[in-house]
């Protein structure tokens, strides 16, 4: 019963994500520039998401699934964008994560893949130090890249956990569009604050989180599973 679950929500992501479109070939040429870096940082800020553990120590394996609402609409489109993470804990103080998916759209049928590790340190585990990085793969016009570096500290409630993060990101989008109009590599930085919510409820953990950046709004709800 619970792997129909896992598999309904799954397809119903694949299906909500038909609502994203990557291409620039609808873009005008003289707001083709601002649209790849509002594409690009819209996606640096979707996989910047990283995984997070309950607090309890007896699960090593970590799986999460969720879907990202990206506010500002790009493209007269809010982006809904699905997020399937894997974790393994080797030791109480260090996690190991990675992210290998693809999305089915009308046009694109691009592959997310990235990895990431995370220490866990401070008087009881309350800090989280991390490094990630990702690529999408596949699309047919950009290719992008982008590297996280992130804090994030713990702060344990009577029924939930809540995270505060700040993350700086790097990302590299290498263009296939062929115009004059747009430059053939986009390097930019990107910071952004968060805030989690992590809420057991049964065997399961619930996740709501919201990240801001100065480019975009990302909130997402998730579920986190341990084995």
């Amino acid at each position: 019963m619970k792997f129909i679950l896992w598999l309904g929500c799954f397809l119903l992501s694949l299906s909500y994500s038909q609502s994203v479109d990557f291409r620039y070939s609808n873009i005008d040429k003289e707001s083709l520039h601002a649209y790849a870096i509002k594409v690009a940082s819209s996606s640096t800020l979707w996989l910047s998401e990283q995984i997070k553990t309950p607090r309890t120590n007896r699960y090593r394996l970590f799986i999460k699934y969720g879907q990202s609402l990206i506010l500002k609409e790009i493209n007269n489109k809010k982006w809904i964008l699905p997020n399937l993470e894997l974790g393994v804990k080797p030791t109480d103080n260090l996690l190991l994560s990675g992210k290998f998916f693809g999305l089915h759209l009308d046009k694109d049928a691009p592959q997310v893949i990235g990895g990431g590790i995370h220490y866990i340190t401070g008087e009881n585990n309350n800090w989280t130090i991390s490094f990630q990085k990702s690529a999408i793969n596949g699309l047919n016009d950009f290719r992008l890249v982008s590297t996280s570096f992130n804090i994030k500290k713990l702060v344990h409630q009577s029924f939930f956990d809540m995270y505060v993060d700040f993350g700086a990101n790097y990302y590299i989008s290498n263009s296939y569009y062929n115009s004059v109009d747009l430059p053939k590599k986009i390097e930019r930085d990107l910071n952004h604050i968060g805030l989690q919510f992590l809420i057991p409820f049964n065997s399961l953990n619930i996740l709501i989180s919201s990240k801001v950046s100065s480019e975009n709004h990302l909130i997402q709800a998730a579920l986190i599973k341990g084995f």
